[in-house]
């Protein structure tokens, strides 16, 4: 193996201050440890809480006062049995075809319409599990065709998206603003009757725990070719009043952008950390007068 050894390493020069500016340092990168831990801890709090609701929201809903119906084991005449589980009868037990215009994939063969620029190219990658929000870390953009076959997978607001071969069931919904995008051959485009339904919330459903352990038994059935179209058609959603789901998905987003504004804080504050790792552990920028610095501005 190749490695460093004892003795080269015995050998590296490396600076180091007076044992006050050594203490400093510590400090300063101490400091910042704690709050990077406590936000973690808020983010892992918030997540627990995103659990819970996503439980009782899309088991027992939201009452017309705006409050958790009772659970169905202490108001048993609030429920019925559905393929679903216990659903408060108020709520309709539908299949994904049922209140949708259009189900269909992404196009084969689209390699040969990639670009440096031009319109967004969603893939698998670009969905997650965490939330039902895209992810942007990695983008493709094409510049299709201009036929029937590019229009049938040009996206538009609302879409849901279901990745169907791989790792199978991911959710996404299509925000407001996205711009002229597509979908490849391993996403299912779901295009809600927004008339019907709340498609976030039909997302939410799609990525909670009911939906996602049904398509988990599909996918441990041996599904290797992935989800086609008439399974994802088939695949059973619930539907309370329109009003009901609008303030349910409202709750369920309000979470997401918690949890991923934590995340966001979190992230800047490990590249902070990181630049004055390399900064004051190497000496280039020195602590004692950025402190000193700092006094002067806060005594200002």
């Amino acid at each position: 193996m190749v490695g460093l050894g004892e003795a080269k390493f015995v050998k590296f020069d490396f600076p180091v201050p007076d044992m006050e500016e050594q203490a400093l340092v510590s400090n300063v990168l101490d400091t910042l440890d704690t709050v990077i831990l406590e936000t973690e801890a808020i983010i892992a709090k918030l997540k627990a809480v995103k659990q819970g609701l996503l439980h009782d929201l899309l088991t027992r809903g939201i009452d017309t006062n705006g409050e958790l119906r009772p659970p169905q084991a202490e108001a048993p005449h609030l429920y019925k049995e559905s393929p679903l589980g216990w659903v408060p009868k108020v709520w309709d037990v539908v299949t994904l075809e049922s209140v949708s215009n259009t189900v269909t994939s992404g196009s084969r063969d689209w390699a040969r319409f990639y670009a440096d620029s031009g319109a967004l190219f969603v893939r698998i990658g670009n969905l997650t599990r965490e939330h039902i929000n895209f992810r942007f870390e990695s983008t493709m953009y094409v510049r299709p065709p201009r036929n029937a076959d590019g229009q049938r997978t040009r996206l538009e607001s609302g879409d849901i998206l279901i990745s169907i071969t791989a790792d199978l069931g991911i959710v996404g919904v299509v925000p407001d603003g996205l711009g002229e995008a597509y979908i490849n051959q391993h996403v299912a485009l779901v295009r809600p009757d927004l008339n019907a339904v709340n498609s976030r919330f039909v997302g939410h459903y799609l990525a909670g725990p009911i939906a996602q352990t049904y398509i988990s038994k599909l996918n441990d059935a041996g599904a290797k070719a992935g989800l086609n179209l008439p399974t994802i058609r088939g695949l059973l959603t619930i539907k309370p009043l329109h009003a009901e789901q609008d303030l349910i998905a409202t709750r369920l987003d309000e979470i997401d952008n918690r949890i991923q504004s934590a995340a966001a804080e979190s992230a800047k504050l490990r590249e902070l950390k990181a630049g004055l790792m390399d900064d004051l552990l190497t000496g280039r920028v020195r602590v004692t007068p950025l402190l000193a610095d700092a006094t002067q501005r806060g005594s200002a």
